[in-house]
């Protein structure tokens, strides 16, 4: 049965029921606007017959003008669309698509096959003609709806009308995807009162606790738009990037014997521990010795074609040359305004909010140690404790409840993961999802 609408109970005149109408047959062609649209997508290239799920792609005007057109994916919930919860999701970087998590971090209900691929030794790469689509039997689709959102400008498909809009920084970037959702829900009104949780790995840990809570003061605003927050989810996030993620990197390295016990020290006694300031000179020339190098896969075989483009409905002559990651965006137009976001989750552990933070046991740019150092800064009580957490039988990770009666924390580790945790074990990681969605203790018998 679909959600039933509310009406106020007022005059109803011509004019408003000629606005009604015209409300009506945008939401039959899949548009609200000339810079707001949706439209399911069928069929996708490198993917034989029609897709066994409902994806909509479409774009969002933000900003005064609407001079930012912001693209999305929105896949419906395999399981119960109507009722299941609506998960906004944020990549990295900043710059990195959706198509990354949909991808190859194993959150959407596609993967590539790679059969086919080779490595040409002439140009040192990895090629591959238009690569086939096979479905991943460990979505998060499977029980949650997610919208995908390519944000901040320049992202993926997303764009401007004018190179100014181009410049963003945290704050700016943070007010425009609130805007996004606001207007997106007026294209997908049946998802408005769907439990809504905000979510992103990597970098977003600086974003998404500052979006939920602008989403939070919007609820609050009796003047605002209230949505069904619920909570927010962050994957190795980084969150206190030049103080508390850099001393958790040292502290990991040497727990794990990749950092000397000599090496450790002179880290330790040039950084002022036990009390650690990084700004000192001569501690950050003894933490770049141990930085990490990030990788990127190829797939702009599949993003650059024509076919491709078409089926997503992508707008001609808006995008050139697609990158999974643009480094561009990151060196010339946004700026990193945010240094910490530890003071906006403090601020979230007085709503009744609920938080679900994982890391990769083997992550190195934001370590669980780290993160377990900004956790502990929250002063929340400890709710249940460090214990293992079981899939078929096997530990997947470690876990650790928080609650204060009003905001409550899960943090849990993903056994021999890495950066992205689902892009590891993907298994694991979905049984990690659907149990805090559903409330149930991820420690349960399964």
């Amino acid at each position: 049965m679909g959600k039933s609408s509310y009406t106020k109970q007022n005059c109803f005149t011509l004019p408003v029921f000629l606005h009604l109408l015209t409300i009506i047959f945008a939401a039959i062609n899949g548009t609200t606007s000339s810079n707001s649209e949706s439209r399911v997508v069928k069929s996708l290239p490198g993917f034989s017959g029609n897709l066994p799920f409902k994806l909509h792609t479409g774009y969002i005007g933000v900003g005064k003008r609407e001079e930012v057109q912001l693209f999305y994916y929105f896949i419906e919930s395999e399981q119960d669309p109507e009722s299941d919860p609506l998960m906004l999701w944020l990549t990295g970087g900043p710059g990195c698509t959706s198509l990354s998590a949909i991808f190859f971090e194993h959150i959407g209900p596609l993967s590539f096959n790679y059969t086919g691929v080779y490595f040409n030794r002439t140009t040192m790469t990895w090629e591959t003609d238009l690569p086939a689509l096979q479905l991943n039997p460990y979505s998060w689709t499977k029980v949650v709806n997610i919208l995908f959102l390519e944000s901040p400008v320049g992202t993926g498909f997303s764009y401007a009308t004018t190179a100014e809009s181009y410049y963003v920084d945290d704050i700016n970037a943070s007010k425009q995807i609130y805007e996004f959702l606001l207007k997106w829900f007026r294209v997908h009104p049946l998802f408005a009162t769907n439990p809504l949780y905000v979510g992103g790995s990597s970098y977003c840990g600086l974003v998404v606790p500052l979006i939920t809570q602008e989403i939070v003061n919007g609820n609050e605003d009796e003047h605002g738009s209230h949505n069904n927050i619920k909570g927010y989810i962050l994957g190795s996030p980084v969150t206190d990037p030049f103080n508390t993620d850099r001393i958790g990197t040292v502290d990991f390295l040497h727990r794990v014997s990749f950092l000397s016990d000599e090496h450790y020290e002179l880290i330790k006694a040039s950084c002022g521990a036990p009390h650690w300031n990084v700004s000192i000179a001569e501690c950050g020339k003894n933490l770049e010795t141990i930085s990490d190098k990030n990788y990127n896969l190829i797939v702009d075989n599949w993003a650059n074609n024509a076919q491709v483009r078409e089926a997503l409905h992508v707008r001609e002559g808006t995008v050139g040359h697609w990158t999974r990651c643009n480094q561009t965006l990151k060196v010339k137009s946004y700026n990193t305004t945010m240094t910490s976001s530890v003071s906006y989750h403090q601020y979230l552990t007085n709503k009744p909010i609920r938080a679900l933070i994982y890391s990769g046991d083997q992550e190195l740019s934001a370590t669980y140690v780290g993160t377990l150092r900004w956790i502990n800064k929250l002063n929340i009580p400890t709710d249940s404790i460090w214990k293992p957490w079981f899939v078929n039988s096997q530990v997947a990770g470690y876990v650790t409840g928080y609650s204060n009666g009003r905001y409550n924390l899960t943090y849990t580790t993903v056994k021999g993961a890495g950066h992205c945790p689902s892009e590891y074990y993907p298994r694991e990681s979905l049984a990690m999802i659907q149990r805090w969605l559903a409330s149930n203790p991820l420690v349960a018998s399964y």
